[in-house]
């Protein structure tokens, strides 16, 4: 199967009639008393898992129009049992992110037609009581209503009974409704089919050699992040690994108490997370780590190689997108390249495109990536537009630029949307941050975080702005990684600004709308650069001293403590 390519694997998965409920119920048959799941609250076994979450369906009184379910829960038991739930009873689960505001989670809710949202109360008041317009069922009710012999009954169940007589879901119905981050825009309902969300856990199972009912995944990411979704839940409830579920994900200590006592084989993540755990777990608390999963967002040579040296276990980078439940491609212990997010999964096709015509190109030329797998979405709810726009030659268009090298490893140079058009030239911002994080990490090695935002210019058409959190060293020092890098790739000290932090998602990728609103706020503040040379020039002529702006001429930002000097 490893050589399987795309019409293959799309014939195999059109012919599979597991789901992802059937799947879990067959593990539980086979691994009664294996630890299912793991959080700070305890472990459950993998048999009383099923029981519970059988028996939890049963008091959550859904009805006929309830075919969406809202859940708001973090990953762990809680999250577990009622996705798990949800799939076992024919139902939609629909992960929410409270962290996309309130307007934001009432539009998901209204645009998944979700009336019935199960959450708990503990988590709610520790998230911040969020108002929502549904139906709340709260866990600790329907535990608190769950009688032992209840859930024995539905465990005996599972023991005697083929998965196919107690599981209510079909192949090609949607399992789940993941919205997308809205890290450049807002928010689309993603509808992922049974088949192909195991299609894609079947072809990652493949690509990083993992063990059926050996592996203990550590997962800190959130339900309503594919990634967390995907990997971190269904691919451990399909193949018997034990979820290690840590609720908050920037607490990297309680995730290092966790990985330690469970005896974590893999770990997964983002790279801005990462760089935090770093900080905060001990190399004795992930000594049985084989390897740790990182996507989203690129991730650095040098976190790669920090990560190493602390913890004895490669870091390895892949790629996915929500559209694609979600794994790409993925770099592997056995096969792995720098400056790539790896090989494609074992039936996913990549291959660039012209970013104007749309025609495809040939290997190592650089385009929009485009990619045909198995696992791809169902499409947009309620947006057959957009679904149209992005299913092209059969696949799916990322909006990622990047290349697909001679031996198959895919290059991703950047965003279409992390392009700026300067003096006519597009230049990749994604590029430049890379550069200038980079240095500082290998000279400057702290707390700081960089980003590269590109706002209008009168003359060039587009400039860019650096916004950093503080740094221990000279900005221009930092300008020196772009030495090597063309002049329209060289953003200038004076547009370098320090910022209270970076905009990140709630699943821990770069919140880069949040951080062009922040950029162009910032350049607003500024003051332009006709008013700075008319200045200029009063000055020379009053016998002022020097050619830089006093502390009257600089923006409200720049005069709070920036640390740079505004544009002249």
């Amino acid at each position: 199967m490893t050589r399987m390519t795309y019409v293959e694997a799309q014939a195999r998965a059109n012919r599979d009639t597991r789901t992802l409920g059937s799947t879990a119920l067959a593990q539980a048959k086979r691994r009664p008393r294996q630890t299912g799941v793991l959080d700070a609250r305890g472990s459950m076994s993998r048999l009383k898992m099923a029981g519970v979450a059988l028996a939890m369906g049963a008091l959550v009184d859904l009805g006929a129009d309830d075919s969406n379910v809202g859940v708001l829960l973090p990953p762990g038991q809680a999250g577990t049992l009622a996705n798990l739930m949800l799939a076992l009873y024919g139902h939609t689960s629909v992960n929410l992110n409270h962290t996309a505001g309130p307007a934001q989670l009432a539009r998901m809710l209204r645009l998944a037609r979700v009336k019935t949202v199960i959450s708990s109360s503990e988590y709610l008041s520790r998230i911040g009581d969020l108002e929502l317009p549904a139906r709340v069922v709260y866990v600790e009710e329907l535990v608190a209503h769950l009688s032992k012999t209840r859930v024995l009954r539905h465990m005996a169940r599972v023991m005697l009974l083929p998965p196919s007589w107690i599981d209510r879901g079909r192949p090609e119905q949607v399992a789940a409704i993941v919205f997308s981050s809205g890290s450049e825009a807002e928010p689309k309902g993603v509808q992922l089919s049974h088949q192909q969300m195991l299609a894609n856990t079947d072809a990652t199972m493949l690509q990083l050699e993992l063990r059926p009912g050996e592996e203990v995944l550590a997962s800190p990411l959130p339900l309503f992040h594919a990634f967390g979704l995907g990997p971190g839940l269904w691919l451990c409830l399909a193949n018997a690994f034990t979820i290690v579920g840590q609720a908050d994900p920037r607490d990297g200590a309680a995730l290092g108490e966790l990985a330690h006592k469970s005896g974590a084989t893999f770990l997964i993540g983002t790279p801005t997370f990462m760089r935090s755990y770093m900080r905060r777990i001990e190399p004795e608390q992930l000594r049985s780590l084989r390897f740790a999963f990182v996507g989203a967002e690129h991730c650095p040579a040098e976190l790669r190689a920090a990560f190493l040296e602390r913890y004895d276990a490669p870091l390895l980078e892949g790629y996915g997108c929500t559209e694609l439940s979600p794994v790409v491609a993925v770099n592997t212990i056995d096969a792995s390249r720098d400056g790539t997010v790896g090989l494609p999964l074992p039936g996913v096709e990549v291959f660039a495109t012209d970013p104007d015509s749309g025609a495809i190109l040939p290997r190592d030329s650089e385009g929009v990536l485009v990619v045909r797998s198995p696992a791809r979405m169902i499409g947009y709810i309620d947006r057959p537009d957009l679904t149209e726009k992005v299913f092209v030659h059969g696949g799916y268009d990322t909006g990622d630029i990047g290349h697909v090298d001679a031996d198959g490893f895919v290059h991703i140079t950047g965003r279409l949307a992390r392009f700026a058009k300067i003096g006519g030239e597009m230049v990749p911002l994604d590029r430049v941050e890379e550069a200038l994080q980079d240095y500082i990490d290998q000279h400057h090695p702290g707390e700081c975080e960089l980003a590269v935002a590109a706002v209008s210019d009168r003359r060039k058409g587009e400039r860019l702005l650096v916004l950093h959190t503080g740094l221990d060293c000279p900005i221009d020092d930092v300008l020196t990684a772009l030495d090597d890098y063309p002049q329209l790739h060289r953003p200038r000290s004076r547009d370098c600004y320090n910022v209270a932090e970076i905009p990140v998602l709630g699943t821990g990728k770069r919140d880069f709308g949040a951080l062009q609103r922040l950029a162009e706020e910032i350049d607003a503040q500024q003051p332009s650069a006709v008013g700075g040379a008319v200045r200029r020039l009063v000055r020379k002529v009053r016998g002022g001293e020097g050619d830089g702006d006093g502390e009257a001429d600089r923006g409200p930002l720049a005069a709070a403590g920036s640390g740079v000097e505004a544009e002249p």
